[in-house]
């Protein structure tokens, strides 16, 4: 996990926290040099074998690890696309005895399936169990349609990677690099900025966290925090992933002279002359 040595307070809540918080539970996603973790790299690479059956007993699995509530948003996303792809294999996937976190983070992927059967089926086995109070406020609110998520937390995005590395769509990398564009375009003093928070995020010069607040306010300071955090997500998983960079680049072309698709470039060169 990221450590962060000036810590900023906006109304109330430490805005560093929440990058720690939005980076940690992407960065479970994400292989780690030495990192020995089956049940997430299952996860985020299940798109080059995409075999439902290499998901049975999976959530078992995944819960008895005693993970944070953190790591489970992706988990929703992922089984969103599972359950709308292998509806007929769903009885297999889901334990007969969810846990609290696991319960939680079904109800949501039955939700974002769109799949209204599956959900009346499978439903009353998820409600016998009193799933994970902050898990359900972080799932509040969410549509039927993985494809109608307006993200707006860090919760939103993991749901997004999830179904990502579920499926290898592009639809759902672009979907993240919307919520990105939409802040940075406005300018490119807030793209720079923005740019800078997610250096920041990923282990470079702190200053700029200290500077949000003063500079945009409480809310411009989340705004910013959650473009840098979507930046960071995909300059991370660019890097493993084919689909992830091909879709960055297609972004880029097609809408090119933009503050977000300058901000992504420099992003993408920056990386290849590191790996150089």
């Amino acid at each position: 996990m990221i450590g962060w040595t000036d810590p900023l307070r906006v109304a109330g809540l430490c805005v560093v926290c929440s990058v720690v918080l939005f980076a940690a539970s992407i960065a479970m996603t994400q292989p780690r040099a030495g990192r020995t973790d089956p049940e997430g790299d299952l996860l985020t690479f299940f798109y080059k074998d995409p075999l439902p059956e290499r998901l049975i007993g999976y959530l078992d699995r995944y819960e008895t690890s005693q993970r944070e509530w953190i790591a489970y948003p992706p988990v929703a996303g992922f089984f969103a696309v599972i359950f709308r792809l292998h509806a007929n294999e769903a009885d297999r996937l889901v334990p007969e005895r969810p846990g609290p976190r696991v319960a939680a983070t079904l109800s949501a992927a039955l939700t974002l399936s769109g799949n209204q059967a599956l959900v009346a089926k499978l439903g009353p086995r998820l409600n016998e169990v009193r799933s994970d109070e902050k898990l359900n406020s972080e799932f509040a609110g969410l549509p039927s349609r993985l494809e109608d998520i307006r993200a707006s937390s860090g919760t939103h995005l993991d749901i997004l990677w999830g179904a990502a590395f579920a499926s290898g769509n592009e639809a759902f990398v672009r979907m993240i690099a919307d919520v990105f564009a939409q802040a940075v375009n406005r300018s490119e003093l807030i793209a720079l900025d923005v740019a800078r928070t997610a250096l920041a995020i990923m282990g470079g010069p702190k200053e700029i966290m200290g500077q949000l607040r003063g500079k945009y306010g409480d809310a411009g300071a989340r705004e910013i925090v959650f473009a840098a955090t979507a930046l960071w997500g995909l300059q991370s998983n660019a890097r493993q992933h084919q689909f992830v960079e091909r879709a960055v680049l297609n972004y880029v072309e097609d809408h090119s002279g933009t503050p977000a698709a300058k901000a992504l470039t420099a992003a993408t060169q920056r990386r290849k002359s590191k790996e150089l």
